[in-house]
């Protein structure tokens, strides 16, 4: 191989790392004895960047429905939109999401978030999830995952990619 295409590798591969997300994975062992067959979840519509919440929450609600036996109950918006929502800021107070899911008799409450990130030679979609215990009020679990896309052709793909990353990720932590 001639240097030119060993240089080329080289910058291939320092661009595929320079332009990697780090996932976030975190499951708290004391707090999944509440994730079985029979818990209902809460899932309010998602947060974040206004073009892709109400897909979102759909595209992940039907994931999870298609993969887990729980009852699952989608919910609305958990608070007025305000400016801080719809730029897209950040999730809504955890005390008026747990009431929320308390209120629909909901043992497990599962929040999202979505957001993309463009610039001048590539974008990316984000999916960041939180699960709670609704009766203890504890964090059971969060999720955050890029899209996972080499190659994105919108900033809508890649959100949606993203999303069924974290779904796949609530389903197996039931399992």
């Amino acid at each position: 191989m001639n240097k030119i295409g060993i240089a080329g590798i080289y910058l291939f591969t320092a661009l595929a790392i320079g332009c990697s997300n780090p996932s976030i994975v975190n499951v708290s062992e004391q707090e999944t004895s509440i994730l079985t067959s029979s818990a209902k979840i809460f899932i309010p519509r998602f947060e974040g960047r206004p073009d892709f919440v109400e897909e979102s929450t759909d595209l992940f609600v039907a994931k999870l429905e298609a993969n887990i036996p729980n009852t699952i109950i989608q919910g609305s918006v958990l608070r007025t939109e305000t400016t801080d929502i719809k730029s897209g800021s950040n999730l809504a107070p955890i005390d008026v999401a747990l009431d929320t899911a308390s209120k629909n008799s909901a043992d497990i409450l599962i929040m999202g978030k979505v957001t993309s990130h463009r610039t001048a030679g590539s974008l990316n979609g984000f999916s960041t999830i939180r699960i709670y215990n609704v009766s203890t009020r504890k964090r059971v679990a969060n999720f955050h995952r890029p899209s996972g896309l080499l190659v994105g052709y919108s900033e809508h793909q890649c959100v949606m990619a993203a999303v069924q990353r974290t779904a796949k990720d609530v389903s197996e932590i039931f399992k």
